[in-house]
């Protein structure tokens, strides 16, 4: 099956710090661990808590720790792009985002919706992932109302 369409991108690593779960998409996991990684993140205000953010602030949701492919266990980190890291507050993790070439998708739309169709797009494609780490940003255009949009990054083998 072929993945929707992308823009090839190479990019710097960068520092994320946030919370982490440990999820899978297979057993059905990842439709209740990702709400509840967002539900945690904002109503314990846990932005609020991460040292060095980025200005103007980012929201990353960081895919990682592959087990082997998108139907294996991973990790998924919710947080806020950081100058430096240093030492995480109690209950946080820290994670590189490393540089690579990632395939971009912009997901434009309602959400949740269009960020899970572009997923459910790329899922069980021929598209050539490194499965090392893939990630979203949410910024600014994040709660337009008018035109709302996520990027999605997804690592991907040199061409």
């Amino acid at each position: 099956m072929e993945a929707p369409p992308y823009t090839t991108v190479r990019l710097p690593a960068r520092t994320v710090i946030g919370i982490e779960r440990r999820t899978c998409n297979a057993d059905g996991r990842s439709v209740t661990d990702i709400p509840a990684c967002w539900k945690e993140f904002l109503t314990t205000n846990a932005a609020a808590r991460i040292p060095h953010r980025i200005i103007p602030p980012v929201m990353y949701a960081v895919y990682s720790g592959y087990a082997s492919d998108w139907t294996g266990e991973y990790s998924y980190l919710l947080g806020c792009g950081v100058v430096k890291a240093g030492t995480p507050p109690k209950g946080l993790a820290v994670r590189q985002i490393p540089a690579q070439t990632y395939a971009y998708f912009p997901a434009r739309g309602r959400m949740p919706d269009a960020v899970v169709n572009i997923w459910a797009g790329i899922w069980g494609t021929d598209l050539p992932r490194t499965y090392t780490c893939d990630f979203e940003v949410y910024d600014s255009r994040f709660t337009d109302k008018k035109k709302p949009q996520v990027d999605i990054y997804v690592g991907i083998r040199d061409p």
